[in-house]
C-alpha cells in the first residue's frame, strides 16, 4: 500500500472556526496516492448520474410520446436504448462504489498505521496527558468519521458539480427559461448547510469529545472491574457512566435538530423549485412553445437536477463531525517528538556498558521545578545498583531517562563513552532490558509475549529462557503448554508467573543492561523465592540498575544510591549506610520490615 504525505505537517487549527471547504479541503493531499483510482470513481458516480436523469428523462419521454400517439418503431428503440442505459449505470454504480470505498478505507488503514507509529513515537510522555480509551476513540472511531469525508463527499462535490450542469444543458436545449428558473433555487439548496457551518463546527467537536470520553470511561470500567467488583462500586460507576453518555445522548440530539432543520429548509427549496419549473412548463405548453409530451420529461429532470446536490448537502451537514474528527486525529500526528535521533547519531557502540549520570538536571514541563536536581553516580560493568528513596523522589525519572523516553535539561547520561543523544533511539533500546514493576503481557501466547524479547527467537531459545527464568515447569503444566493465551494483561497468570516471564522476556533478548523496576507486590514465599533466582540469574554478567523496595534486594546490591527530593542523598554499601544513620537509615526505620514505598 502507498504511503501518505506527512500528515505531520497538518496545521490543527486549519479545523477550528467555521468549516467549511477551505478548511476542510486539507484532507485531500492524503488521496495523492489513490489520484487515479479516485478519479476512476469520480468518473463512474458522473456518468451513473447522467445515465439515471437520461433513463429517467427517456421513461418520461416514453410515456408522453405513448400519450399522444406515437410510433411503435420509435416508442420500441428508445426501448431498446433505456435498456442500455440500466446496464451502464449498474455498471457504474458497481465501479464508482467499488472504486471510492476502496480509496476511503486504504487511506483510513495509512492513517492508523501511521497514528499508531505516532503513538509510539510521542509515547510515554503523550500517554501521561492522555486517558487510553480516549486515545482509542481517535484512533478507530475518529478516523472512522474521516471515511464520509473520502468516500461520500470528495467525489460527490465534483458531481453535484458536473451533473447538475449537464442536466441545466438538457433543459435548456428544451427551452431556454427553464434553467434560468430552477438554478436560484439549486443555490439556496447548495448553500443551506453552510448557513449554519459555525454551528456544526461546535457541535461536531463537542460531541467526538465526549464520545472520547464516554469511550475513555467504557475502558476504564472494563479494565477496573476487578476492583469495580471487589469494592462493592459497580452502581456508581454505572451511574458515572450513564450520566457521560446522557450528557452525549444531549449533544447528539440538538445535533439531530439542527440537521432536521437543514433537512426541512432543502425540501421546501427543492418544492419551491418544482412548483416553478412545472408553472412555467405549464405557460410554455399553454402558449405553444414546448411540446406537452415533454412536460413528464422536464418534471423527470427538475428532480434529477437536485439530487447530486441534496447528497452533497447531507454530506456537507456533516462537515462539523468530520472537521472535529479530523482536528482530534492531527492532534495526536502533530504532536511534537519529545526525544528525535541526531543526524549523526550512531547505532554502533559502545562497547562497555558503563552507566553515568553526570549532573543530571530535569523537569517534566520547562516552567516547573526540577525532578532531578544534578544527579550524578554511575554504574559499572557488571555491577548492580539501587535506587531507593521515598515516592516521587526520582527514581522513576531517573530510570525513564535512561531508556530516553524524554532528554535531559542538563547534564548527561552517557553508556561507556556515548552521550545517549549521541545513540540512536533503536540501538540505545536494543542495549537495554526492562522488567518493569507492572508487568504487561499481550493477549496472545506465552511464547510470542517471551518472543517479544527477540521476535526471531527459535522455540528452543525460548524455552532455554524459561527454564533460566524458573518458569518452564509451570509452563509445560498449562492446557495447552506455551500455546496458552494469557488473557488480557495476563490475567490467566499468577503475579509471580508474570514476573517469570517478564524475565525470560528480559533473558532472551539478552542485552547487556538491565533496567528493573521491582515488584512491591506480596507474593507467597514459594513465588519470592523462584522470581528472586530468576533475578539473580538476570542479573548475572549484566549492568543492572534496580529501582529496589525489598530490602533484601537492597543489601544485595554492590552500591545504593538514595534519592531525595530530586537530588543524590548518599551513596554507599547498605552497611555503611546504615551507620551513617542518614537519610537512608532514616528510611529504612520508617518503612514496614522488608518492605521500601
Amino acid at each position: 500500500m502507498c504511503s501518505m504525505h506527512k500528515i505531520e505537517e497538518i496545521n490543527t487549527t486549519t479545523f477550528q472556526g467555521r468549516i467549511n471547504l477551505e478548511k476542510v479541503k486539507t484532507l485531500i493531499p492524503y488521496m495523492k496516492s489513490y489520484n487515479k483510482k479516485m478519479a476512476l470513481g469520480i468518473c463512474s458516480g458522473t456518468l451513473n448520474q447522467v445515465f439515471s436523469i437520461t433513463s429517467s428523462a427517456l421513461a418520461a419521454y416514453l410515456v408522453g410520446l405513448a400519450a399522444t400517439g406515437g410510433s411503435a418503431e420509435k416508442i420500441l428503440s428508445l426501448f431498446w436504448l433505456l435498456a442500455a442505459l440500466a446496464i451502464g449505470r449498474t455498471a457504474m454504480v458497481y465501479a464508482e462504489m467499488y472504486l471510492v470505498h476502496d480509496v476511503a478505507y486504504s487511506i483510513l488503514v495509512d492513517y492508523r498505521n501511521i497514528m499508531y507509529r505516532a503513538i509510539e513515537r510521542i509515547a510515554p510522555a503523550y500517554m501521561l496527558k492522555k486517558r487510553s480509551g480516549d486515545i482509542a476513540s481517535s484512533v478507530m472511531a475518529d478516523v472512522e468519521v474521516l471515511e464520509v469525508f473520502y468516500a461520500h463527499t470528495v467525489g460527490a462535490y465534483i458531481i453535484a458539480i458536473i451533473a447538475p450542469l449537464t442536466f441545466l444543458v438538457i433543459l435548456a436545449y428544451i427551452h431556454w427559461l427553464l434553467p434560468l428558473v430552477i438554478f436560484p433555487f439549486l443555490l439556496l439548496v447548495a448553500t443551506i448547510p453552510f448557513w449554519f457551518s459555525k454551528k456544526a463546527s461546535q457541535q461536531g467537536k463537542e460531541i467526538r469529545a465526549k464520545l472520547g470520553t464516554v469511550n475513555a470511561e467504557v475502558v476504564d470500567g472494563v479494565q477496573g472491574m476487578r476492583e469495580i467488583v471487589a469494592f462493592g462500586r459497580g452502581k456508581s460507576y454505572l451511574k458515572k457512566l450513564e450520566n457521560g453518555t446522557y450528557d452525549l445522548g444531549r449533544s447528539q440530539i440538538a445535533e439531530g435538530k439542527r440537521l432536521g432543520l437543514e433537512g426541512g429548509l432543502i425540501n421546501a427549496a427543492m418544492s419551491l423549485g418544482m412548483v416553478s419549473i412545472l408553472a412555467v412548463s405549464s405557460f410554455l405548453v399553454l402558449e405553444g412553445t414546448i411540446d406537452s409530451a415533454l412536460i413528464p420529461t422536464i418534471i423527470m429532470l427538475s428532480v434529477y437536477v437536485f439530487s447530486p446536490i441534496v447528497d452533497v448537502s447531507g454530506t456537507a451537514r456533516n462537515l462539523g463531525s468530520i472537521g472535529a474528527s479530523a482536528q482530534r486525529v492531527f492532534s495526536i500526528l502533530n504532536t511534537p517528538t519529545p526525544v528525535e535521533d541526531k543526524a549523526e547519531a550512531t547505532s554502533e557502540g559502545p562497547i562497555v556498558s558503563h552507566i553515568q549520570y553526570n549532573k543530571v538536571k530535569f523537569s517534566y514541563n520547562p516552567s516547573e521545578e526540577d525532578v532531578l536536581k544534578e544527579v550524578s553516580f554511575d554504574v559499572k560493568p557488571g555491577e548492580t545498583v539501587a535506587l531507593v528513596g521515598h515516592s516521587g523522589a526520582g527514581k522513576t525519572t531517573c530510570a525513564n531517562l535512561l531508556l530516553r523516553f524524554w532528554d535531559v535539561r542538563g547534564g548527561s547520561i552517557k553508556i561507556g563513552d556515548y552521550d545517549l543523544r549521541d545513540l540512536t533511539q533503536e540501538k540505545l533500546r536494543d542495549m537495554v532490558a526492562v522488567v518493569s514493576q507492572d508487568v504487561y503481557l499481550f493477549n496472545m501466547s506465552i511464547r510470542e509475549n517471551i518472543r517479544l524479547g527477540k521476535p526471531e527467537a527459535t522455540d528452543e531459545e525460548v524455552e532455554a529462557a524459561s527454564k533460566l527464568a524458573l518458569a518452564h515447569d509451570f509452563l509445560v503444566k498449562l492446557p495447552q503448554g506455551y500455546e496458552t493465551n494469557v488473557g488480557e494483561r495476563g490475567v490467566q497468570l499468577s503475579g509471580g508467573q508474570r514476573q517469570r516471564i517478564a524475565i525470560a522476556r528480559a533473558l532472551i533478548k539478552n542485552s547487556p543492561i538491565l533496567l528493573m523496576d521491582e515488584a512491591v507486590s506480596n507474593l507467597d514465599a514459594e513465588n519470592e523465592r523462584a522470581v528472586q533466582k530468576a533475578i539473580s540469574e538476570l542479573q548475572k554478567g549484566r549492568t543492572t540498575l534496580v529501582i529496589a523496595h525489598r530490602l533484601s534486594t537492597i543489601m544485595a546490591a554492590d552500591k545504593i544510591v538514595v534519592l531525595d527530593k530530586g537530588k543524590v542523598a548518599e551513596i554507599g554499601s547498605h552497611d555503611a549506610l546504615v551507620k551513617k544513620n542518614g537519610v537512608y537509615s532514616r528510611l529504612i526505620a520508617s518503612q514496614n520490615i522488608g518492605v521500601l514505598e
